[in-house]
C-alpha cells in the first residue's frame, strides 16, 4: 500500500490516528486531545510520535509486547543473564521469571533479587514501563551510574538497587519520582547528590530512605532537611563517612519510626530536639564520636523499642535509670563502650526488655535480684564495669537468657546458683572476677545448650567435674588462671565439638508491614538473634585478643586450662577432638609423655604444653598438624630428636623447645649423636644431668661454708652482748689453760 507522504494526506492522517490510538490505548493513555489535533507540518515532534507509535504497533506482532521488548533489549546488554532464560518472545511477558502483571497484562512488578545479573542500567528505562510500580534489582553485580532517565518510571512506588556496584552521584531525579514511597540504594559506592539540584525537590510520599553503606560524606545531607518528607518513617544513613554534628532539624521529622545514623563520624552532643520524635521506635547512633550525656527530652520517647548509642566512647554522665522505666515498650538497650556511671535500680526491672548491653562503662553497685524477673531477657552483658558483691539469686527463674556476660567486674562468692535455672544459656562468661569455690557438677545437665564457658582468672578450686564432658555443644572452654587441681577429664563422650547450633547471619527488618531491608551489619534490630553482640577475650597464639561475632568467634573451638595445678598425664581422648583449633595446657604439673595421637588434632593452629613435667620424645605424628603456626613445649623433661617435616619444620624458633635437656636437633644447636638416636641423646642428657648435680653439690658446700662463717662473724660484729660474752668465754678458757700450764 502506498501512502501519500504529505502531512495533509488523508491516508497519512488515518493511519497516524489509528496507530497512535492503538499505542496510547496500549500504554494506558486517556488523553485523546493529541489524536484529534490535526498535524499541519511534518515536525520533528510528530515524527517522533509517529515512529514511536509505529514501533509499538510492530511490537504487537510479538507475544512479548512492548514492555517485554524493552526488557529483552536490556537483557541483550547484560554480560551475564543466564538466570533470565525464561525471557523469550515465545511466551507472554507475564510468564517470565521475576515478572508480575496486572489484569490488563501490564508489567507492574519486576523482582530480580540475587539473580547474578552483570551489567548496567543504561538500556533499561523506557516509556513502556508506565505501569511499573515496584522494581527490585538488589544483590546483583550491576555497575555504572544510575541513569537520570529513571524519571520515566512515573508509576514507580518502590525501588531497591541495594548490594550492587553502582558508582557516581545519586541522581536527583530519583527524588522527583512523584509516587516513590520506598527507596533503597544501600551497599553501593554512590557519592553525594548535587545539593543545588536536589534542593527544590518535594517528595510527599517517600516513607523509607535507605542509603547505608555508600561513600557519602561531609555534613548531614541538607536536601533531607530542606525537602518536605511528609511521610518519611525510616531514615537509614549508616556506614558512610558523614561528619559534623547531628542537626537539630531532624526533630521536625515527626513521623520517623526508624532512624539509623550509626557507623559515621558524627561528633558533638546529641541534640535535645530528637526527643520530639514521639513516634520513634528505633534509634541507632552507635559507632560515632558523640559526647556528653543523654538529653533529658529522651524520657518522653515512650514508643522507643530499640535504643543504641554504643561505641561512641565519650558519652558520659549518670545513666538515667529512673526514666528508662518510662520506656514501657523498650526491647533492646545498648550503651556499651562509653563512660556512663550509676547503679541499676529496681524500677528498671519493670521493663519487658530482651537485650541489655552495658559493657565497658563505669557502672557500679550491687546487682538487684529483680533482674532475674525480666521474663523476656535473652541477652545481658554487664562486663567491664565496677559491679561488686555476690550475684543475686532467685528461687523462680524462668527467663529465656541465651547469653550472660559478667566478666571483668568485682563479683565475689561462689559460682552463682541462679545460673542453674537458665536452661537456654549458650554463652557464659564469668571471667576476671573474684569467684571462688568449686565448679558445680550440675553445669553439665542443667545447661545443655552451653557453647562457650569462660571462667578464667578467678579463684575456683577442686577438679573439673566430669559432667562438663557431657556438654555436647561446647565450643570454647577457658578455665585458665584458677586453683584447679586433679587429673584432666577423659572427655570420652566429647567427640564433636563443632556441633554448634545454627544461627542466622543476618536478618530482615519489616518497616511498614510490606517492605523489608537486610540489616546484616547492624547488631540490634532483631530481638531473636543477639549473636552479633557477642565478644570474648581469648588468649590466642600467645596474645590476648577480643574476638567478636564479626571476627569468627562462632568458628573458634579450643580449650585453655593453663596456669592451674592439674596433675597426671594428658588424656589421649582429649587429642581425639578433631575440631580443636587451640589447646593450652601450660603451667600445670602434668607428667608422662605426650600421647602418640597428638597428630589427630588436624585443625590445631596453636598448641602450648610448656612449663609442665612432660618427659619422653615428641611424637613424630606432630608433623601431621598442617595448620600449626604456634607451638611451645619448653620447660619440660622432653628428650630425643625434634621431629621434622611438613608444617612443624617452619617453626624454627629455638625458644619453643628450650629447657628440655634431652632434646636435640634443629632448630636447637644441640646435635643428635649416632644418627639422631634417641637413646644416645637420652644417655647424653643423663650424663649432663649428673654433671649438673655434682656441680650443684660443690656450690652448695661452698655456699654453706660462707653462710656459716658470716652467720657467726656477723653475730659477734653486730651484737655487743654476744661479743662480750664470747670474748669473756675465751678469756676464761685462756685462764684455765694458763693455770694448767703452771701446774705442769
Amino acid at each position: 500500500m502506498v501512502v501519500e507522504a504529505t502531512p495533509n494526506g488523508t491516508a497519512y492522517n488515518a493511519i497516524f490516528r489509528s496507530i497512535f490510538m492503538l499505542a496510547t490505548r496500549l500504554l494506558g493513555q486517556t488523553n485523546m486531545q493529541l489524536i484529534h489535533q490535526r498535524p499541519t507540518a511534518m515536525t520533528p515532534q510528530y515524527n517522533l510520535l509517529y515512529f514511536s507509535a509505529l514501533s509499538v504497533l510492530l511490537c504487537m506482532a510479538s507475544a512479548a509486547g512492548p514492555e517485554g521488548e524493552a526488557l529483552l533489549r536490556w537483557k541483550s546488554t547484560l554480560l551475564n543473564s543466564s538466570s533470565l532464560s525464561s525471557w523469550s518472545r515465545a511466551k507472554s511477558t507475564c510468564k517470565w521469571d521475576g515478572v508480575d502483571c496486572d489484569a490488563a497484562g501490564h508489567v507492574t512488578h519486576l523482582s530480580l533479587q540475587n539473580s547474578g545479573l552483570n551489567g548496567t542500567l543504561d538500556a533499561f528505562y523506557s516509556t513502556a514501563f508506565w505501569h511499573l510500580a515496584e522494581l527490585d534489582l538488589s544483590e546483583n553485580n550491576l555497575f555504572g551510574t544510575i541513569p537520570t532517565n529513571i524519571s520515566l518510571l512515573l508509576s514507580l512506588t518502590s525501588l531497591c538497587l541495594s548490594n550492587n556496584n553502582f558508582v557516581g552521584a545519586i541522581p536527583c531525579e530519583l527524588y522527583g519520582l512523584p509516587r516513590i514511597d520506598w527507596l533503597d540504594l544501600s551497599n553501593n559506592q554512590l557519592t553525594n547528590p548535587d545539593p543545588t539540584k536536589c534542593s527544590h525537590m518535594s517528595i510527599m510520599h517517600l516513607s523509607s530512605l535507605i542509603l547505608r553503606g555508600n561513600k557519602l560524606n561531609g555534613t548531614f545531607p541538607s536536601f533531607i532537611l530542606n525537602n518536605t518528607f511528609v511521610m518519611l518513617s525510616a531514615l537509614v544513613l549508616s556506614d558512610n563517612a558523614f561528619s559534623g554534628s547531628i542537626p537539630k532539624g531532624l526533630g521536625n521529622l515527626t513521623n520517623l519510626k526508624y532512624m539509623d545514623l550509626s557507623w559515621n563520624q558524627f561528633s558533638g552532643v546529641i541534640p535535645m530536639e530528637l526527643g520530639k520524635l514521639g513516634s520513634l521506635q528505633t534509634m541507632d547512633l552507635s559507632w560515632n564520636m558523640l559526647s556528653g550525656g543523654l538529653p533529658q527530652s529522651f524520657s518522653a520517647m515512650h514508643r522507643i523499642k530499640k535504643f543504641n548509642v554504643g561505641n561512641n566512647l565519650h558519652l558520659s554522665g549518670n545513666l538515667p535509670f529512673e526514666w528508662f522505666s518510662n520506656w514501657t515498650f523498650v526491647q533492646v538497650l545498648n550503651i556499651a563502650n562509653n563512660t556512663f556511671t550509676g547503679s541499676i535500680n529496681k524500677a528498671f526491672c519493670q521493663l519487658d526488655i530482651q537485650a541489655l548491653h552495658f559493657s565497658n562503662n563505669i557502672l557500679s553497685g550491687v546487682l538487684p535480684g529483680c533482674l532475674w524477673n525480666l521474663l523476656s531477657l535473652e541477652y545481658m552483658d554487664l562486663s567491664s564495669n565496677a559491679f561488686v558483691g555476690e550475684v543475686p539469686t532467685s528461687t523462680d527463674t524462668t527467663i529465656p537468657l541465651v547469653s550472660l556476660h559478667l566478666s571483668k567486674n568485682k563479683f565475689t562468692g561462689c559460682f552463682p546458683p541462679v545460673i542453674k535455672n537458665l536452661k537456654s544459656l549458650v554463652y557464659l562468661d564469668l571471667g576476671d572476677n573474684k569467684f571462688s569455690g568449686k565448679i558445680p557438677s550440675w553445669i553439665g545437665r542443667s545447661l545443655p545448650m552451653l557453647s562457650i564457658l569462660r571462667l578464667r582468672s578467678n579463684m575456683f578450686h577442686g577438679s573439673i567435674p566430669w559432667e562438663v564432658t557431657q556438654l555436647s555443644y561446647l565450643q570454647l572452654l577457658d578455665l585458665a588462671e584458677n586453683n584447679l587441681t586433679g587429673p584432666l577429664p577423659r572427655f570420652g563422650s566429647f567427640t564433636y565439638i563443632k556441633k554448634i547450633p545454627k544461627r542466622k547471619h543476618g536478618w530482615w527488618v519489616i518497616i511498614d508491614g510490606r517492605h523489608r531491608v537486610h540489616m546484616d551489619g547492624i547488631d540490634m534490630f532483631n530481638s531473636s538473634d543477639y549473636s552479633r553482640l557477642e565478644q570474648m577475650d581469648i588468649i590466642w597464639k600467645g596474645r590476648d585478643y577480643t574476638f567478636t561475632f564479626s571476627t569468627s568467634i562462632m568458628l573458634m573451638c579450643g580449650f585453655d586450662l593453663s596456669s592451674n595445678s592439674f596433675s597426671g598425664d594428658i588424656p589421649a581422648e582429649l587429642l581425639n577432638i578433631q575440631g580443636l583449633q587451640f589447646l593450652n595446657l601450660s603451667r600445670n604439673n602434668l607428667s608422662g609423655g605426650i600421647p602418640n595421637n597428638i597428630g589427630n588434632l588436624k585443625s590445631a593452629e596453636s598448641l602450648d604444653l610448656s612449663w609442665n613435667k612432660l618427659s619422653g620424645p615428641i611424637p613424630s605424628s606432630i608433623s601431621h598438624l598442617m595448620f600449626l603456626s604456634t607451638l611451645n613445649v619448653s620447660n619440660n623433661l622432653l628428650s630425643g630428636e625434634i621431629p621434622r617435616g611438613n608444617q612443624i619444620q617452619t617453626l624454627n624458633d629455638p625458644s619453643i623447645y628450650s629447657n628440655n635437656l634431652g632434646l636435640c636437633g634443629p632448630p636447637l644447636s644441640i646435635p643428635c649423636k649416632n644418627d639422631s638416636s634417641s637413646t644416645t641423646a637420652l644417655d647424653g642428657a643423663k650424663e649432663q644431668h649428673h654433671e649438673l648435680e655434682t656441680l650443684w653439690l660443690y656450690y652448695s658446700v661452698i655456699a654453706g661454708t660462707v653462710f656459716g662463717f658470716w652467720l657467726w662473724f656477723g653475730s659477734l660484729f653486730f651484737w655487743k652482748i654476744w661479743r662480750l660474752a664470747f670474748f669473756g668465754c675465751i678469756d676464761a678458757m685462756q685462764q684455765k689453760v694458763m693455770q694448767q700450764l703452771k701446774h705442769t
